[in-house]
């Protein structure tokens, strides 16, 4: 039986997608770099029963969604002894708002937000995976080739995430600055919309919402410019979970039993990936074959990668090279030592065995 959700909380990727595709305000820029908001309000923080609940925001993706269902569904999370609110986000800085409000306590995020935590707004205390499902794609009519050719053109992203991480190291590799181009900040939906209405000329976003692009208009009619491969091995994106740092300050205790869990679900799914897409496609009604197509773009890490690249001082180097990418674009003022916001203590605990 599957996890059991408000209503809202089911809401997919795909329907989130369609029932925005055509509608011209969502292409509309927002506020304040947010790329998204939340499906809904989560519910406050509580105990159920003697069991503590956390509050953990996720992604309908085959990284964020993945681990809930199957800490849920195998048992993990009750054998940890607490249960998980789990709230549905489109990217990472709203879920960081939420944290901020105290709404949320722990969260899955993609690379793109990993300046947020650097500001000292989250804790990272744990890798999911490498990836390269970011992308930017140009549209036929566009008469875009090269990322040389965005200059002067509207390029849509939601701010804040690695879509616009891609994108800014593609406009320099094409000798352009972000000054060059007509960037305009919407969310995910939005992005989607306006390039299957030709409201813009390229969009920066990440799979599964680039398959779906490919279903509206059509492979042939896509021009793809770069992902994140491109620019490997001096920039490596990991996606992370982050805890609200008053969070871990007050309950460290349910901050290693999250861990403990999810060390148990990262351990499942690498042993069972067939199974994982299956549960999490009936989890977030996202297509199994869309949410294969993702996985294909990824590298989950196994825990003891995680745990070695935490001691090694590699994950540290991962992210402090992320940091230049957010100083030149402007949302760090300069690299702050990963340490600062990188506390590997709580994973290494959690797993010692």
């Amino acid at each position: 039986m599957l996890l059991k959700r408000k209503s809202t909380f089911r809401l997919s990727v795909l329907a989130a997608v369609l029932g925005t595709v055509m509608a011209v305000s969502a292409c509309s820029p927002g506020g304040g770099g947010n790329a998204s908001s939340p499906a809904q309000a989560p519910e406050p923080n509580k105990p159920a029963g003697k069991t503590p609940t956390i509050n953990v925001a996720y992604m309908p993706d085959m990284n964020g969604a993945t681990p809930i269902v199957i800490g849920e569904e195998k048992g993990f999370f009750k054998e940890a002894g607490i249960n998980v609110n789990a709230v549905k986000f489109l990217s990472g800085p709203p879920e960081f708002q939420a944290m901020a409000s105290g709404d949320i306590d722990i969260a899955y995020i993609g690379p793109g937000a990993t300046f947020l935590a650097a500001q000292g707004k989250g804790h990272i205390i744990n890798i999911v995976s490498l990836g390269k499902s970011d992308m930017v794609f140009a549209t036929k009519k566009s008469g875009i080739k090269t990322w040389a050719d965005l200059k002067g053109k509207t390029v849509g992203v939601p701010k804040g995430t690695s879509g616009e991480m891609v994108l800014n190291l593609g406009l320099e590799k094409g000798g352009l600055k972000p000054s060059d181009v007509n960037i305009v900040n919407m969310d995910v939906a939005g992005a989607v919309s306006a390039y299957v209405a030709n409201k813009v000329d390229a969009v920066a976003i990440w799979s599964p919402y680039t398959l779906e692009i490919e279903k509206q208009v059509g492979k042939e009619n896509m021009v793809k410019l770069g992902d994140n491969s491109d620019f490997f091995p001096e920039y490596i994106f990991p996606a992370s979970w982050v805890v609200n740092p008053k969070f871990l300050q007050e309950k460290p205790d349910l901050v290693e039993k999250f861990l403990k869990a999810i060390a148990k679900t990262t351990d499942y799914k690498l042993q069972n990936k067939e199974e994982a897409i299956k549960m999490t496609a009936a989890y977030t009604q996202v297509p199994e074959e869309s949410l294969k197509l993702q996985l294909d773009s990824l590298e989950w890490l196994d825990n003891k990668k995680i745990a070695d690249a935490f001691k090694d001082g590699t994950a540290k180097k991962w992210y402090e090279n992320l940091e230049k990418l957010f100083v030149q674009n402007g949302n760090l003022k300069e690299v702050i030592p990963a340490d600062k916001f990188l506390m590997t203590d709580p994973f290494i605990k959690a797993t010692a065995k």
